[in-house]
């Protein structure tokens, strides 16, 4: 089929002039001269046939997470990109913003605990609250101890203190993995949304700032204190910020 369009006439029946179509800038790949012409396949938006991925939404998010983590802890936050992170799970990367989000995002996913923190925060959380506050605390201190499931939360912290992208992606991942799954249990419990979510933000930063003394900074007695002392005394502090009188301007 010729890429010309037929002629065409006027209202008034004379022939117009024909004019080539042509393709709208960004629609085709232009081969460069003396080559085949003949367009390269372009990446499914999905996994790739015969990828590690599998068929199942689930292997696909694992993949996307573990090249992600992957990348994170070999160039850190600022160097790692949507694209490179697709291209190592074999995906296009418009898959990995569709499950995601932004890189913020995929920080706060691939930096969680050996078991999905916001889910089992919620679990925690959603107890007696009134006792939630020190087992938050020996969650979080049992699963970034871990010698093997803690070890990437470890590693990432400590270029968390130097990477210019550590603010967006501590950010995210306090958001992601502890205030909102916190919010959303104390939204369970009867707390007002403002106020919870105020609360889970106090509960969440004083876990992370607990976890860059201990694993960052490496300050003592906090960097050798036994998962049991730290429930003890810290365990009080969260429990305060979940249910305790907050000072009102």
């Amino acid at each position: 089929m010729s890429d010309a369009a037929a002629p065409r006439q006027s209202h008034s029946g004379k022939l117009l002039p024909t004019v080539p179509i042509t393709p709208a800038a960004g629609d085709t790949d232009s081969a460069p001269s003396g080559t085949d012409a003949k367009a390269e396949p372009t990446r499914r938006r999905g996994p790739r046939s015969g990828s590690r991925t599998g068929t199942g939404t689930e292997s696909t998010r694992n993949a996307i997470l573990d090249a992600a983590r992957a990348s994170f802890l070999a160039k850190g936050f600022a160097k790692t990109t949507i694209r490179g992170v697709a291209r190592a799970a074999g995906v296009d990367p418009a898959l990995v913003s569709y499950y995601f989000g932004s890189k913020g995002d995929l920080f706060g996913a691939s930096m969680n605990l050996r078991i999905r923190a916001s889910e089992e925060i919620a679990k925690v959380v959603s107890g007696d609250i009134r006792t939630a506050g020190p087992r938050l605390v020996r969650l979080a201190m049992t699963a970034w101890d871990d010698s093997s499931g803690g070890a990437t939360f470890r590693a990432l912290l400590r270029w968390v203190a130097t990477d210019d992208g550590a603010p967006e992606a501590v950010q995210a991942y306090a958001t992601e993995q502890i205030a909102i799954p916190v919010t959303q249990a104390l939204e369970q419990a009867g707390v007002l949304g403002p106020d919870a979510r105020e609360r889970a933000t106090l509960a969440g930063s004083q876990l992370v700032g607990l976890a860059m003394i201990r694993y960052t900074f490496q300050v003592e007695p906090l960097a050798s204190a036994s998962v049991d002392h730290l429930v003890e005394v810290v365990g009080p502090t969260i429990q305060h910020y979940l249910t305790g009188p907050l000072l009102r301007r």
